[in-house]
């Protein structure tokens, strides 16, 4: 039987399960972001970049966007983009990278209810006590932490965004004109 279901007392709150789920929601926007990011620095069209991204997982795409970094730093010296969004992208790449095991644990583990402030999550791995599979198979959270990642969930979303849109943007409409044929 899992966590949430074993007792009444364990049962999540409808406090608990918003906060899982707006994590859970507000990844999904950050993994939206990356592949928009991405699709950006490798200057292609929105909708053949969300075509190729969407084949990806997140962590690929992550990789992608240090391997689009470094050629854009290597190949054009900041020439197309500059050197301070470069960063930026960078920085926040590396952030996220951070938060993703914390993102899994949401996403993955199953979770009941420690106390009205608390909940508990685990993934029942097989790990033994004083390894690093078992310290990170449960994580016992605040319902207030869990507001502070999804806030920070929230802002990387926005600067994304807003870094996405200073990045060049080549529009479907048009794109044949600037194609060359052999």
């Amino acid at each position: 039987m899992s966590l949430n279901h074993a007792t009444q007392s364990s049962q999540l709150t409808d406090e608990h399960f918003k906060a899982i789920g707006k994590l859970v929601v507000e990844w999904a926007n950050i993994e939206f972001a990356l592949r928009s990011t991405l699709t950006r620095l490798l200057l292609t069209p929105d909708f053949l970049g969300r075509t190729y991204t969407d084949q990806m997982s997140a962590a690929r795409v992550q990789e992608a966007i240090n391997e689009a970094i470094d050629l854009h730093i290597g190949r054009y010296g900041y020439g197309l983009i500059p050197r301070k969004t470069i960063e930026e992208i960078a920085r926040i790449n590396k952030r996220i990278a951070k938060l993703r095991s914390t993102r899994n644990k949401f996403a993955h583990f199953c979770w009941c209810r420690w106390d009205d402030e608390n909940i508990f999550g685990m993934n029942f791995s097989g790990g033994l006590p004083g390894t690093k599979k078992h310290e990170r198979s449960h994580l016992k959270i605040k319902i207030s932490e869990a507001s502070s990642l999804h806030q920070e969930f929230c802002e990387i979303v926005k600067r994304l965004n807003q870094i996405a849109q200073k990045l060049p943007e080549l529009e479907e409409n048009g794109i044949k004109s600037k194609l060359k044929f052999l």
